[in-house]
């Protein structure tokens, strides 16, 4: 049975104002340390009463991993249209990785949200330890990683990657680093060195212009 239009307005509605509190929140996170954010301080960003805030998020956690999800999400969605037409789990990992570290590189403020709030809201969304998993259980199965522990390799790529994502930000711009830590991730899953050295520096196809 489909909603009515009055049902279907209201929806909308709904996410809208879901999305300006989530949007409100990037912009106080791109400021501010994780720590030190307070409700207070997203509800005037988004200049909504209290109990509008509260009609969506019960704590600045709850928002915070909103805000996680929305980035990440919607950079994994280009990454995996980037990379779905290919088999190959290493090479689709260093698709992943290379895009996010160039992404910080492109968009400072993108990259202190992540930075900021990775911690705490790690992985940053269920998709993103979805992908990785997915692609590490590939690796594996086809024996082009050779890890004891999956999750001792899925906390290696997202911690390196969110440290090399904290140099970049602190003006670390040294040429090609995205593929360089790219290539050392993959070694450590135990892709061959010249192989890894292929795949890491392999031409990186831009995203379309939104």
């Amino acid at each position: 049975m489909k909603p009515s239009r009055r049902a279907s307005i209201g929806m909308e509605k709904r996410e809208r104002t879901r999305s300006h509190l989530i949007e409100s929140a990037y912009r106080v996170f791109a400021r501010k340390e994780t720590d030190a954010v307070t409700i207070d301080d997203i509800i005037a960003e988004a200049g909504v009463a209290r109990g509008t805030f509260y009609n969506y998020f019960q704590t600045r956690e709850d928002v915070l991993r909103a805000v996680a999800a929305s980035l990440s999400d919607e950079m994994n969605q280009k990454i995996w249209a980037q990379y779905a037409p290919i088999q190959d789990p290493a090479e689709r990992m260093a698709i992943g990785l290379r895009q996010f570290l160039h992404q910080a590189m492109r968009d400072a403020t993108w990259g202190w949200v992540i930075v900021r709030i990775g911690l705490v809201a790690a992985p940053l969304s269920e998709t993103i330890e979805r992908g990785l998993m997915s692609d590490l259980e590939a690796g594996i199965r086809l024996k082009r990683f050779q890890v004891e522990s999956t999750q001792a390799a899925i906390d290696l790529v997202l911690g390196t990657a969110l440290m090399a994502t904290r140099t970049i930000l602190e003006e670390h711009r040294e040429s090609h680093y995205p593929e360089q830590v790219t290539k050392l991730i993959l070694k450590s899953l135990g892709v061959d060195s010249d192989d890894a050295n292929a795949i890491a520096f392999k031409v990186l196809e831009p995203f379309p212009e939104a």
